[in-house]
């Protein structure tokens, strides 16, 4: 089996193990330059023969964000609770817990499920939620994929309760936008790069 496979059958389990998946869930892993693995079945049971091996197709969004989007390996298409309860109100996430700021971005957009709305959306973020459906996140490799889908869920969370209470107070844009970068150019290339030759 390939290296790559068994690493999308662990996360998969570890997405059901956090509760984090649903019906209709996928991950996306990038091959090389033309190719990705695409889970073909529930990510609760998932099987090797349920991973199967596509080339880019015009259209399809898991490959549209791979094959067009700077630094993405890794997609995980899911539905915990939360975030779909966010994405089914249209409001958009923007950062009140520093972790979200590193890891999901400033903001996580609420977007219809378009190729041409996904990939803007994702412009100095690392994930989405899609309207009236589920979170989209994205990844060097699939370990940041699976972090940026457990952090979303936990801003999420954050998120409904603080609307309970009138609102979360959010940090700053520039903060925010400053957490990320020496996040991602100083605490997380070293493990990324780590993290990316395991998945190969």
């Amino acid at each position: 089996m390939d290296n790559r496979i068994g690493h999308i059958l662990e996360y998969a389990a570890r997405l059901k193990e956090e509760k984090l998946c649903g019906e209709n869930d996928y991950i996306a892993l990038r091959i090389d330059d033309k190719d990705m693995y695409v889970t073909k079945g529930a990510l609760g049971s998932l099987t090797e023969s349920d991973v199967v091996r596509e080339s880019y197709k015009k259209g399809v969004t898991a490959a549209a964000v791979i094959f067009n989007t700077y630094d993405v390996n890794a997609i995980i298409y899911s539905h915990p609770e939360k975030s779909c309860v966010v994405a089914k109100s249209g409001r958009t996430i923007v950062a009140s817990l520093d972790d979200m700021a590193q890891i999901v971005g400033y903001k996580c957009k609420v977007c219809q499920n378009r190729t041409d709305k996904i990939i803007p959306a994702l412009k100095g973020a690392n994930s989405i939620l899609i309207k009236d459906d589920g979170a989209l996140t994205t990844g060097r490799t699939l370990d940041e994929a699976f972090t940026c889908m457990m952090v979303l869920e936990k801003a999420a969370r954050v998120f409904v309760a603080g609307s309970v209470l009138g609102g979360c107070k959010h940090i700053g844009a520039f903060d925010a936008r400053l957490m990320r970068l020496v996040y991602k150019l100083k605490y997380s290339k070293k493990n990324q790069k780590n993290k990316s030759q395991e998945e190969m």
